[in-house]
C-alpha cells in the first residue's frame, strides 16, 4: 500500500476586513482571496501558479440558492467566498445538502467549508499527490462534489510539478546565503541542477494533459 501525505501544508484563513468593499461583483474580493488561500485553491489545494490552472471566486453557500430561497446572506459577502480551481468550481456548482445556508452536511452529505482545520481530516495523499479520503464525508466530498476521482491524473501532476517548484524556491535562497566558491554553494547548486532537470519534463507533461481534457 502507497505510504499517506497530508492533505495541505496550511489552512487558509479568510481576512476579518477585506481591501475592497464590493456591491455587487463579488470577483473583486479575488486578490484578498487569494492571498488568503496562499495561491492555492480551498478543495484540492492545487496551485495557482500554471497555465490552463484557472482560479475563480466560488460561493462556498451557492448564489442559485442563496438567490432562489432568499437567504439573508449577500453574493459579496467575504466569510462565504473560496478561492478555487475552475474544475472544482465547476463540478461544485449548486450542490447542496440542506434547505439552510447554515447546515453544511447532513450526516456524511455535504460539505466542510475549507477554511476549517477539520477540513483536511477528511483528505490524505498518496505519496505521488493522489487525493484519498479519510472519512465517509470526505467520501462524499470526493466523488459527489468534486470528482477527485476523475480528476487525480491532473491532480497528482500539478502536486508533483508543486512539489519541485517550492524545493526549488528553498534552495534558491540556501543559495543566497553562501559564497558562490565555497562547497556549500557548489552542493546547493549541484541540486538546483538536479531537480531543474526534473522541473521541465514535469511541467511539460502537466500541459500535455491539459491539452487532451
Amino acid at each position: 500500500m502507497k505510504r499517506m501525505a497530508a492533505f495541505r501544508g496550511k489552512c487558509p484563513v479568510r481576512r476579518a476586513a477585506p481591501n475592497r468593499n464590493p456591491t455587487v461583483n463579488w470577483a473583486l474580493h479575488k486578490a484578498d482571496l487569494r492571498e488568503d488561500f496562499n495561491n492555492h485553491c480551498g478543495y484540492c489545494d492545487s496551485y495557482d501558479g500554471y497555465a490552463h490552472t484557472y482560479f475563480e471566486v466560488d460561493h462556498f453557500v451557492p448564489k442559485d440558492l442563496i438567490v432562489k430561497n432568499r437567504w439573508p446572506i449577500t453574493l459579496v459577502q467575504y466569510s462565504n467566498l473560496v478561492y478555487a480551481c475552475k474544475f472544482c468550481n465547476n463540478n461544485k456548482l449548486a450542490n447542496w445538502p440542506s434547505n439552510s445556508y447554515t447546515v453544511f452536511h447532513i450526516g456524511n452529505k455535504g460539505f466542510i467549508d475549507p477554511c476549517n482545520k477539520k477540513y483536511s481530516t477528511h483528505f490524505y495523499r498518496r505519496n505521488n499527490g493522489e487525493i484519498m479520503w479519510n472519512t465517509r464525508l470526505g467520501k462524499w466530498m470526493y466523488f459527489n462534489a468534486f470528482k477527485f476521482d476523475e480528476r487525480n491524473p491532473g491532480i497528482k501532476l500539478l502536486w508533483n510539478l508543486n512539489r519541485l517548484r517550492k524545493a526549488l524556491d528553498k534552495l534558491y535562497e540556501a543559495r543566497k546565503k553562501n559564497i558562490k566558491t565555497s562547497k556549500k554553494f557548489k552542493s546547493i547548486q549541484a541540486e538546483i541542477n538536479k531537480i531543474s532537470a526534473q522541473y521541465y519534463p514535469a511541467h511539460t507533461k502537466l500541459m500535455e494533459y491539459y491539452r487532451n481534457l
